[in-house]
């Protein structure tokens, strides 16, 4: 016998002992001890495929955290030690006051006014009690609880209390400022502008900048900056905005500033001279309000241009609106009325509108037409006050295409003179003997004069116009192109839209003697201290694509117009002019849209007028009268 019995060996194999086992041993003495020593052991086993299940899961789990920990610790480090840092650092920048506009005379039209908004940092409402939000409330006119639920409800980081401080509330927080933890007054952008309904559609306005452009441009500005929504402060915004500094702020874990450090320095801002006349468009605009009251309709459009140039003197726009309304403070049912407006004050019909042109197509066709040789200047075709279209489907019914008026027999410059439809009717779309240029090439004329594109005036949200074409109408209309429509073409009817600006500027061409210019609005930019920093050039568009010989037909033809045809009043200006008169038919029976282009002195343009006045009744002069208005004051103040 061994020495030790306890340790030897035996000759069958020992078992081992399992885990579930020694659970199962442990659950035994527990019920051993709750029903007392003499029970006896219960045995309880875990399957196999659970223990397995088990396993996996816990292994599973591990997996996880582990992925997770390396997608934190290595994958996405850097993004999270940005967030860390932006935690603790902030950059802040300071909007100042924008530019100035002047007139091309160095006049004022726009002024900076600063405002005051009433702001509150929401990392400082554990400082606020009942008695603070009460004073400030009475302070600023708010009823108490109205200012509690604004600050409860906002989860920006800077609450905008009140835009717009009185003078009297401004003084009284101002005295105690050191009493209302957590509130303090901050800056706002403030514009006035010269008789604002004149200007408007030039000038714009400002407004609350919108979350694309904070996005866009998240290092110039912050959410409670301004930047301009229409016209010249849209379109020149980043010369007109002034950046201050920006400045990087580190805190500690508790908000309080540790370093404050200017990272960029601020940014000069930028002024702008406009070709715009102040004393010319105040003229035109009170012009056309008078003409518009005296024929009763609503709504017009005027654009005064240098020919020579492309340089913009004037450009009105009916019904208006006032841009003063869009400082901080206004009402907020004034906007709503201005934005539910029927008549679209905001609409820059000079640039934005399109409309069927009427007669005031037709020297740019008799151009055309003589460029393709299809007709001399001293051609005469009769006018009986129509044409008539023979019917293949029904002889018994032919097409009638009227004139205002039988003209009897005209020459070309006596066809533009007395705007005879008839002769333009032939030379646009043939009739019996005489060719016409038919739809393509009349579209392709109409494109080197700028027709059916943008002029590129730096102005927001100018249109193209549109000039139909056979393909169009296939595709758009599923209906093929008539010879109707190519004599509704030829007199600026049909399909048709320009702008009064492409007009204008097209109608320049014939003035000045063959120069397509780019139409501007701004001629330079300077400094606070007027020096320039860059200056604008006359830029030709396209020169020498047309015969000077035609073009001086085209213009003897307007000159005649204003002695024996359609613009006769025009010989009240004290000075010799050139026209061409439009009456485009709208879809109101006996509502039209009256138009006229003028351009004085006859022999060296330095003026071009351009006017529509929608929906008259009937047939009138009254566009010619409002341009013949506006050039008497105009050369009255040479």
């Amino acid at each position: 016998m061994s020495k030790f019995p306890l340790f030897h060996k035996r000759k069958h194999r020992v078992k081992e002992i399992e885990p579930h086992e020694v659970f199962m041993d442990n659950l035994a003495q527990r019920k051993e001890k709750e029903f007392g020593g003499s029970q006896k052991r219960l045995e309880i086993s875990l399957s196999p495929g659970i223990l397995r299940a088990f396993s996996f899961f816990v292994l599973f789990a591990f997996f996880i955290l582990l992925g997770r920990s390396v997608e934190l610790q290595f994958i996405q480090a850097e993004r999270y030690a940005a967030l860390a840092r932006h935690n603790i650092l902030s950059i802040s920048t300071t909007q100042l006051l924008r530019g100035i506009v002047y007139d091309r005379n160095y006049n004022q039209l726009v002024y900076n006014s600063p405002s005051y908004e009433l702001r509150f940092k929401n990392g400082k409402k554990d400082s606020l009690n009942t008695k603070v939000i009460g004073e400030v409330a009475e302070i600023i006119g708010f009823d108490k609880k109205e200012l509690e639920k604004r600050l409860a409800e906002s989860g920006s980081t800077e609450v905008v209390v009140k835009r717009g401080l009185e003078h009297g509330e401004l003084v009284k927080f101002k005295a105690r400022e050191g009493d209302f933890p957590g509130f303090f007054l901050s800056s706002a952008v403030g514009r006035e502008y010269r008789s604002g309904e004149a200007f408007s559609h030039i000038l714009g306005y400002v407004g609350k900048i919108d979350r694309e452009t904070l996005r866009e441009r998240p290092e110039k500005y912050t959410i409670h900056d301004y930047v301009g929504k229409a016209g010249i402060e849209r379109f020149y915004e980043d010369y007109l905005t002034r950046v201050g500094e920006r400045i990087k702020v580190e805190r500690d874990a508790a908000g309080n500033i540790r370093v404050e450090e200017i990272i960029e320095e601020s940014q000069d801002g930028k002024n702008l001279v406009l070709t715009v006349d102040a004393e010319l468009q105040e003229t035109v605009f009170e012009k056309t309000k008078e003409k518009l009251k005296e024929t009763g309709s609503r709504k017009a459009a005027v654009v005064a241009i240098n020919p020579q140039t492309g340089e913009v003197l004037s450009m009105v726009s009916l019904p208006s609106f006032d841009n003063n309304l869009f400082k901080v403070g206004t009402e907020q049912k004034v906007f709503e009325d201005l934005f539910q407006n029927r008549d679209g004050v905001f609409l820059n019909r000079v640039t934005s509108a399109a409309y069927p042109t009427g007669s005031v197509i037709k020297p740019l066709l008799a151009i055309a037409a003589l460029e393709e040789g299809i007709i001399t200047p001293e051609k005469q075709i009769y006018s009986p006050g129509y044409i008539t279209v023979p019917n293949p489907w029904n002889p018994a019914q032919p097409t009638i295409f009227r004139d205002f008026q039988a003209h009897g027999w005209r020459n070309m410059r006596e066809a533009i003179a007395v705007s005879s439809n008839v002769y333009f009717y032939a030379v646009g779309g043939g009739y019996e003997d005489q060719e016409g240029l038919g739809a393509r090439r009349i579209k392709e004329y109409l494109s080197l004069f700028g027709w059916g594109e943008k002029t590129s005036i730096d102005i927001s949200g100018e249109k193209e116009g549109f000039v139909p074409t056979p393909e169009w109408k296939a595709d758009a209309l599923g209906d093929i192109w008539r010879q109707g429509d190519t004599y509704n073409l030829s007199i600026g009817q049909g399909h048709l839209s320009v702008t009064p600006l492409q007009v204008a500027n097209s109608l320049s061409v014939i003035a000045n003697g063959g120069k397509l210019f780019n139409p501007y609005i701004v001629k330079e930019i300077i400094d606070d201290e007027g020096k320039a920093l860059s200056v604008r050039e006359p830029e030709v568009i396209r020169e020498g694509f047309l015969s000077s010989e035609n073009l001086r037909v085209a213009k003897e033809g307007m000159g005649l117009a204003t002695r024996i045809g359609t613009s006769a009043s025009l010989q009240a200006l004290p000075v010799s002019s050139g026209a061409k008169t439009g009456t485009a038919q709208t879809s109101k029976p006996g509502i039209n849209h009256s138009w006229v282009t003028v351009f004085a002195p006859y022999d060296d343009p330095e003026i071009l007028v351009t006017v529509i006045i929608e929906d008259v009744k009937g047939v009138t002069p009254v566009a010619t009268h409002l341009a013949r208005d506006i050039l008497l004051e105009y050369f009255k103040t040479e």
